[in-house]
């Protein structure tokens, strides 16, 4: 594992690298995997609907298997050819951000919404967008929108609950992520979450507690079971931290992050005193 260079700002930086991960996540989960297979759909045998379906599931397989160029060429030609299909602009929004093009995911979300007003993808999209570019305020706005109607929308409540710790409001952060593991008690995202916050706030020792559960969970988010590795160098335990650490990785990189845990507390320590 690369190093991390440690900024001015600890907890900003730390949360930020978990919400990359889950974004990711987040993006791709929408896309149904299918075998990576050249279809080609014979006009007379199906309908114009099946059609499309069966270009959106190679498009949303090539995004999920990490092939951008495809997925993008693939969307674009859904959103021009069916452009009143809200699926092909929110599959379009996914890609041009994993792309990196911000500027056009946004365009193509806010295409999905002019469709579909308060769909909550592509309002999922902006507002992850939002906390990328550090435009929190918005952030927050976009994720209560969703939860007006989705009230226990595990992914708004995960990101409402980042938008808050990174603006500085942790007791509310902390507050969404809890309401989101109330109604889903085993996701690893908003479990990891809360963990995380508590750590940096002063709390490892109640991280610890909400965090243990992840070491249990198979295809839990490695990252939970990092941020359990800080709790434990927040409270002191190197050695807890460091048998967690080398189940992912090499003992140089170990020993780049237990060098990373000392300075966030000694950073956290002196900011309290």
């Amino acid at each position: 594992m690369t190093p991390i260079r440690f900024l001015r700002r600890p907890k900003s930086r730390r949360i930020v690298q978990l919400l990359g991960g889950l974004a990711c996540c987040a993006a791709l989960a929408a896309c149904s995997p299918m075998r990576q297979a050249k279809v080609e759909p014979l006009p007379t045998a199906m309908d114009d609907a099946a059609m499309q379906a069966g270009e959106l599931r190679i498009a949303a397989a090539s995004l999920a298997s990490g092939d951008i160029d495809t997925a993008l060429s693939l969307y674009q030609r859904i959103t021009t050819v069916r452009p009143t299909m809200t699926a092909g602009w929110l599959g379009l929004g996914d890609t041009l951000y994993l792309a990196g093009d911000m500027s056009a995911a946004r365009q193509a979300y806010q295409a999905a919404l002019e469709r579909e007003p308060g769909q909550a993808d592509a309002l999922l999209g902006i507002s992850r967008m939002d906390i990328r570019q550090r435009r929190f305020a918005e952030a927050i706005a976009g994720y209560q929108a969703i939860l007006q109607t989705h009230p226990d929308h595990p992914l708004a409540l995960s990101g409402l609950g980042v938008a808050y710790d990174l603006s500085g409001r942790p007791t509310l952060a902390q507050a969404a992520y809890r309401r989101g593991l109330q109604a889903h008690p085993d996701d690893p995202a908003l479990r990891s979450n809360l963990g995380l916050s508590l750590s940096l706030n002063g709390r490892p020792r109640e991280a610890v507690n909400v965090l243990l559960d992840v070491m249990g969970v198979p295809a839990g988010l490695p990252q939970g079971r990092h941020n359990l590795a800080l709790a434990y160098a927040m409270m002191g335990r190197d050695d807890a931290a460091e048998s967690i650490l080398l189940s992912d990785m090499p003992r140089s990189s170990v020993d780049d992050n237990l060098t990373f845990y000392h300075e966030v507390r000694r950073r956290i320590g002196a900011a309290g005193n």
